[in-house]
């Protein structure tokens, strides 16, 4: 085998981590792929085709320091070039609030591509609100943000308080260890499911 091309592959395997558990090759095909439960939006999958067996095989993959996975270009760039805090964002197709925003003046439209979510902003018309729940900007609807819920560590989280099982909570953790908490809905007919920690329209709401 030439040198050159037993070097790269060495070093290609070097730099994976692992098998991935977020990402499913078989149905994004080849490519690089964002790993949608890291909040730091450094980790990445590459899913390999193994011509031979015409099966796929994912390896993990971590940005260097300063820089973050862009989904829509499929690589490493720096953080000033990619919003970060949005792409934790989507779990489903769908609507959801803004978590850049406290007075629910915009929201996010979700739409899966190939296994990646591409998040596009809008704003509400002038004296209209994101409704969550409706997915709709409304001019009677009530913005609230107040919460009982902090955030200790980083994930998301269930609201216990919600017997529709429809609402949730995002926590970043920044450098400096301190957490920033996001209040989401779940798009249209789906719920939150606690053990998976996605929006889904096959778990049932359980409450007690």
């Amino acid at each position: 085998m030439d040198l050159k091309a037993s070097i790269s592959i060495f070093l290609v395997l070097c730099m994976a981590w692992g098998a991935h558990g977020e990402v499913n090759c078989t149905a994004t095909g080849i490519g690089r792929f964002a790993d949608t439960s890291d909040t730091t939006c450094q980790n990445y999958t590459l899913c390999v085709l193994d011509t031979t067996t015409n099966t796929y095989s994912s390896y993990n993959y971590t940005c260097p320091t300063t820089s973050v996975f862009n989904p829509n270009t499929a690589q490493c760039t720096a953080a000033s070039n990619y919003n970060c805090s949005s792409s934790a964002v989507c779990t489903a197709d769908g609507y959801v609030a803004d978590p850049d925003v406290t007075d629910c003046s915009s929201y996010i439209e979700c739409v899966e591509i190939d296994g990646t979510f591409t998040e596009t902003t809008y704003t509400c018309p002038d004296s209209t609100y994101f409704n969550p729940d409706t997915t709709n900007c409304e001019s009677d609807y009530e913005c609230t943000t107040s919460t009982d819920f902090s955030c200790t560590t980083a994930g998301r989280f269930a609201n216990s308080t919600d017997t529709t099982c429809q609402t949730y909570y995002l926590c970043v953790e920044a450098t400096d260890g301190s957490y920033t908490q996001y209040n989401y809905t779940c798009p249209t007919t789906s719920v939150f499911n606690p053990t998976t920690k996605v929006c889904t329209t096959s778990y049932t709401c359980t409450t007690t």
